[in-house]
């Protein structure tokens, strides 16, 4: 039994029944020990929440990182945009945890370096450095909508397809980025 063993098990619970389940007990179930052999190698539920979020975290940052590679612009940005769209689709409550994970200094650390795998990708769409921060809120925001509206089919009243749709979106926050970038605003 390790911490990374509890953590799987806890991303496991997460992707079956969602956040509000999350329990020691569910935990220790799922692992087949007692719940004292859990808490002899994890303190509390709020540490495994805030392990699962650094896994989370660097799991995004890793797929947005190998997704774009070194591609630049708008390919660089569609690259970061169906990384991170496919990481909130697998794990959604994951990526829920990870907005409200008790933080520690590892849970910032992870959480700096998956933002900085999404601030280079503006970097290399050239949005100025003062814009990036408000571009990345949108992104995140939009993304989880959109996701958020697959994944309990709020889309299916809508004729449509949900990949044009996101690319539709994406054009759309291109453009948006490219007005940024001319200096046509000051924020997308």
């Amino acid at each position: 039994m390790t911490p990374a063993r509890i953590t799987d098990a806890a991303i496991e619970l997460l992707d079956d029944i969602g956040p509000e389940g999350l329990t020691t007990r569910l935990i220790s179930e799922r692992l087949g020990v007692s719940q004292p052999t859990l808490y002899s190698h994890v303190d509390n539920l709020d540490e495994i929440r805030t392990l699962v979020a650094i896994r989370g975290m660097d799991d995004l940052g890793r797929r947005v990182r190998d997704s774009v590679g070194e591609a630049r612009g708008l390919d660089a940005l569609r690259s970061m945009a169906v990384a991170y769209r496919g990481f909130v689709r697998e794990h959604p409550a994951v990526y829920m945890l990870q907005q409200s994970a008790p933080p520690t200094e590892e849970y910032w650390a992870s959480a700096n370096a998956a933002a900085e795998e999404v601030r280079h990708v503006f970097r290399r769409f050239g949005l100025p450095p003062a814009a990036i921060p408000d571009a990345h809120l949108v992104f995140r925001a939009t993304i989880l909508g959109f996701v958020n509206l697959e994944l309990n089919e709020a889309l299916r009243d809508v004729d449509h397809d949900d990949t044009a749709a996101f690319d539709l979106f994406l054009g759309m926050f291109a453009d948006a980025l490219a007005r940024v970038r001319a200096g046509d605003g000051e924020k997308p």
